[in-house]
């Protein structure tokens, strides 16, 4: 999920409802943060900063299981 409002809120419902399945997700997985990059662009700066109380409500509901990736600027896979 992206660290924003609406992915952040779309994985909170996708949550409890596999929970009234029985089904508990085990960790989580915030991609393309801007977090976790060396930006000097003002405005990305700015994102990455608001990124961080969205990460940090995912990691409160996800009991601390919860890994970042940075935003990569290519397909390290090249598919």
């Amino acid at each position: 999920m992206l660290p924003e409002p609406t992915p952040v809120f779309e994985a909170e419902r996708l949550t409890a409802d596999l929970e009234r399945a029985g089904i508990r997700p085990s960790w989580w997985v915030v991609n393309q943060s801007l977090m976790k990059t060396c930006t000097n662009d003002p405005l990305l700066k700015k994102r990455s900063v608001n990124e961080r109380i969205w990460i940090e409500r995912v990691d409160r509901n996800a009991g601390h299981r919860l890994t970042v990736i940075p935003w990569q600027e290519t397909d390290e896979d090249h598919f």
